[in-house]
């Protein structure tokens, strides 16, 4: 705390200094020097990711999965793999035509509609390709 008792005198001591610093000046080739550099490590720092684990790896590992899984239910029913029964009676009872009856939709909304869905796609892909050829995949 007892350099901050008098700050007159740091202020004058900095100003001193600041004015005893030469200035200086860059060389007259230092922004293409500087380019150079900067496309040197882009070059040099490219990043190739490769997965963790290969799909040879996986599919190995699936087939293991499959082969424990025959010989545990070769012996015993193939219930276990049975999909179970599902009960959609309660849907009968649900009766949701006399709400639409009333609503009329116009055929621009339904064009506006299509093309806006045409567009969104239209756009996935071509987005799709443009990262596709930036990361060079």
């Amino acid at each position: 705390m007892e350099e901050n008792k008098n700050p007159d005198e740091l202020d004058v001591f900095a100003k001193k200094y600041i004015r005893e610093i030469e200035e200086e000046k860059p060389s007259v080739d230092f922004t293409a020097t500087i380019m150079q550099t900067i496309t040197q490590v882009e070059k040099t720092t490219v990043y190739d990711s490769t997965p963790l684990i290969s799909k040879k790896v996986w599919f190995v590992l699936a087939g293991i999965l499959g082969v424990c899984m025959f010989l545990v239910s070769k012996e015993k029913p193939v219930e276990w793999l049975k999909m179970p029964e599902f009960n959609f009676d309660f849907a009968s009872r649900f009766d949701i035509t006399p709400f639409l009856e009333g609503i009329k939709i116009s055929d621009t909304v339904l064009y506006v509609c299509f093309f806006s869905t045409l567009m969104v796609f239209i756009q996935i892909y071509m987005l799709k390709e443009y990262f596709n050829k930036k990361l060079g995949l």
